[in-house]
């Protein structure tokens, strides 16, 4: 599986693993606890137009 963020439709990074992306997304955001799930990491980052695809 790769994993790919975009930000504003432009290429951020690619990744075969989830949690380098995680880890991007929380220093770049700002949030302080490392323990947030999934879906409130995702609702933060679309809210501050970030983009997951997952490819298979």
């Amino acid at each position: 599986m790769k994993y790919t963020l975009y930000k504003d439709d432009k290429f951020i990074m690619q990744r075969k693993h989830f949690y380098p992306i995680k880890m991007y997304l929380i220093k770049t955001l700002g949030i302080k606890n490392i323990y947030i799930s999934y879906t409130d990491l995702m609702q933060i980052a679309k809210k501050n137009n970030y983009k997951t695809e997952v490819e298979r």
